[in-house]
């Protein structure tokens, strides 16, 4: 490839991270190391869209979210925080992307198009880094010391704990990945029916099947919060695989189960969702080759930290854990 076209990789990050260097062609030019005359259309030539409009949808997309999960906000305050002088001007891109006025997404978030609006901050982020595992709610915690990932290159820095057991409510996505936004809007309207925020109840995702290799009508994602008192007195099973097959259900479609206690590998991830699939790769191709840990009976799963859109994208922070235990030497 080109030089020119590895260096715009760097243009498109810069922008991802801060939308508003969109304005700043000059040092936008410089990453690239090109001439302001040039940057336009090479970037347009490589990434299929021009850097305006690559920064406005970033900039929608955010606000989207925010539409859809932070409901105490204003929409005037959500336009002004995207960039847009006024509610009109706002309302009117808006409606040009997604097709729906911002006062009709909120009423009637299309999940869809979450998805896919998410896939415009995965420009940067080539497909042999992994695969996106998309959600967005978290809790505020401090186990442990930062344990930090460098995705360009893969190394971990992962540290072995002692996971104590857990008692959380779940709900089950089974389906194409592209739709669990949709199962994830329906755990939070739960939660919030619960009195379970984010900042008082842990949150986690079990990651039960690798997206490249499952069908995606049998693809299953565990969207799930910490419980430390019952729900409407439900049964609780061992096992989290049991509890998409169980009938003892706090509501149709939520169960409890417990994340048990046990050794983890633990690696901290500070960055973007699409950059997760290639943490859960190097764990397992990079990480347990050169140890003596076998695998335990449970699904590698994450705990969200800090969490897009009240923190940038490239500043959320997920603790990922593999379940592992110690090799009975004979």
């Amino acid at each position: 490839m080109n030089p020119l076209y590895r260096r715009l990789d760097k243009v498109a990050d810069a922008i991802l991270k801060s939308p508003d260097r969109a304005n700043n062609l000059t040092q936008l030019a410089s990453l690239a190391c090109t001439s302001e005359y040039h940057l336009h259309r090479a970037f347009n030539a490589k990434f299929g869209i021009n850097i305006g409009a690559y920064a406005r949808q970033l900039r929608l997309h955010e606000s989207a979210y925010k539409l859809a999960f932070r409901p105490q906000k204003r929409i005037l305050d959500i336009a002004i925080e995207a960039g847009f002088g006024s509610h009109e001007s706002y309302a009117k891109a808006f409606k040009k992307h997604y097709n729906q006025s911002p006062s009709g997404f909120r009423k009637t978030p299309n999940v869809e198009a979450l998805h896919k609006g998410a896939q415009i901050s995965s420009l940067v982020i080539s497909n042999e880094k992994g695969s996106s595992v998309l959600m967005n709610t978290s809790h505020d915690n401090s186990n442990s010391a930062s344990e930090n990932v460098t995705s360009e290159n893969h190394q971990l820095d992962v540290s072995v704990i002692q996971f104590p057991a857990l008692d959380i409510a779940m709900m089950m996505h089974v389906g194409p990945p592209s739709r669990i936004m949709s199962t994830v809007s329906e755990f939070i309207t739960w939660r919030k029916e619960n009195k379970l925020p984010p900042s008082t109840s842990r949150t986690f995702n079990l990651l039960y099947d690798d997206p490249d290799n499952t069908p995606h009508e049998s693809y299953r994602f565990g969207v799930a919060c910490q419980i430390t008192a019952p729900i409407n007195q439900p049964a609780k099973t061992s096992k989290a695989i049991e509890a998409c097959q169980s009938k003892d259900t706090i509501t149709p479609n939520v169960t409890t189960t417990a994340i048990p206690e046990g050794y983890c590998a633990k690696v901290r991830h500070i960055g973007t969702d699409a950059e997760l699939g290639a943490v859960v790769h190097a764990l397992y191709h990079q990480w347990l080759p050169d140890t003596q840990f076998e695998l335990r009976d449970f699904p590698i799963f994450l705990e969200r930290i800090r969490f897009f859109p009240d923190v940038a994208a490239h500043e959320a922070v997920t603790d990922v854990f593999l379940p592992i235990e110690v090799t009975t030497v004979t």
